[in-house]
């Protein structure tokens, strides 16, 4: 009777996580934020400053290091977006002159169908398209939703860092039995630590890869290196797949801003090598002990969490499987799932 309650139980989860993403998505990431901030605010706890201060200076802190860093970077980024029609473009022009070949034999596999096509047979019925919905009123919409998730994450996470230990004993204290209370005390203390380390060293290495490669684009000369950098730390937090973007879109930058196709290579390139020493020596080094994943744990919970909540949820996706993993290492009937996800 336990498997089938089990079942039932996570289809449940899986569907409320998908139906609820609006509610459920800001509460995730307070809580990951949580576990980013926790060890800085207990570290200024020790040296004696309340948890309320400690939780308002790292929170808001950090609200006022990103908006100074999407201020930064907001210039650049719109003047990419508003010229991406003319980018691809100059991009096409810049590749025909390397793949002429096969523009050649494209050509005249057209011409091939235009001769083996009918003709029309002058139907002139007429087609009905329904009008979409502006571009404008649509990116309005994403702002308000943006607004109202970002504001409930900066004060969520400010609440649970300054409750500090009192949420996670409130937790406790709702399941009846003193060993039941000692156990999931026993889980929510091993998630914090796990996540936070985890967290906290990803957070290094990524912020790291940024830097180096806004470093090697601009010895390179490349417009607008700051703004690529940026873009390769956040990508960084998709696993197999950010890294291969990253490296697209770089590429695609670099053939915009060099004369020379060669250059532009020489800017991928850059940031591939920056890859490679990150993710096979770095990384590695920095987490392969302490990442309790194997890699087909980290493809499942890359396409799961890609699955439920999109983009954001392919960044969440490895803390959000460690954090599984770790839960069902604590309850029984899910045992054989950590084992799975062991590394």
């Amino acid at each position: 009777m336990t498997w089938p309650l089990v079942g039932i139980f996570l289809l449940a989860a899986v569907a409320a996580l998908k139906i609820g993403s609006t509610f459920v998505l800001p509460i995730v990431v307070s809580v990951l934020f949580m576990f980013l901030l926790g060890p800085p605010v207990r570290w200024l706890k020790k040296r004696r400053v309340p948890e309320a201060v400690g939780a308002g200076i790292l929170v808001f802190g950090t609200v006022i290091v990103l908006c100074g860093a999407m201020y930064f970077l907001a210039d650049p980024a719109s003047e990419w977006i508003e010229r991406a029609p003319k980018t691809m473009q100059q991009v096409e022009r810049k590749l025909k002159s390397v793949v002429r070949p096969l523009a050649s034999i494209q050509a005249t596999a057209s011409k091939v169908e235009e001769a083996t096509t009918p003709t029309s047979s002058g139907d002139d019925t007429q087609k009905v398209e329904l009008a979409k919905p502006g571009l404008m009123s649509r990116l309005s919409g994403t702002t308000a939703s943006f607004l109202g998730a970002a504001l409930t994450v900066i004060f969520l996470s400010y609440f649970l860092l300054a409750a500090g230990t009192l949420f996670r004993q409130k937790l406790a204290e709702v399941l009846p039995g003193r060993a039941e209370r000692a156990h999931v005390v026993e889980a929510l203390a091993e998630i914090e630590v796990q996540m936070s380390r985890y967290l906290v060293l990803t957070t290094i290495i990524n912020a790291a890869v940024g830097l180096l490669t806004w470093g090697a684009l601009a010895l390179l000369g490349m417009p607008n290196a700051a703004l690529w950098g940026a873009v390769a730390g956040v990508l960084n937090y998709i696993p197999y797949v950010g890294a291969l973007a990253t490296l697209i879109l770089i590429g695609v930058a670099g053939l915009v801003s060099f004369d020379q196709p060669r250059t532009a290579l020489f800017a991928a390139g850059a940031f591939f090598i920056i890859n490679m020493v990150e993710s096979n020596l770095a990384t590695p080094m920095i987490l392969g002990r302490r990442l309790p994943l194997n890699a087909v744990a980290l493809f499942l919970g890359l396409l799961f969490w890609g699955w439920i909540w999109g983009i954001t949820g392919a960044v969440l996706a490895v803390p959000l499987t460690v954090m599984v993993k770790i839960i069902c290492d604590h309850v029984k009937p899910l045992e054989p799932v950590a084992l799975f996800l062991d590394s």
